[in-house]
């Protein structure tokens, strides 16, 4: 009968000293999460304005692209013209 009250307390004081540990482990990596979370709302900002840039280049370059093909289409549709026009005469 003592035996199992002497393990039952023992057991009891095991548990209080690992849910401590426990609770102290908890709260660093909470806190551990949080700085995570500041690091990475930082370089999120980063992230946008480096989506941004692309895009702006990405636009840049096919206005660019567009440009010269219309270029080309053009100098090709005005060869196939004066063609024509020999071949009329």
């Amino acid at each position: 009968m003592y035996l199992l009250t002497i393990l039952g307390i023992i057991l009891l004081i095991v548990l209080i000293i690992l849910f401590v540990r426990l609770n102290f482990t908890i709260s660093r990596v909470d806190m551990l999460l949080d700085d995570v979370n500041k690091k990475l709302a930082s370089v999120d900002d980063v992230f946008k304005v480096v989506s941004k840039v692309t895009k702006s280049v990405s636009l840049v370059n096919d206005r660019i692209v567009e440009v010269i093909t219309s270029f080309i289409k053009n100098l090709f549709s005005k060869r196939k013209l004066k063609e024509e026009e020999e071949e009329e005469f």
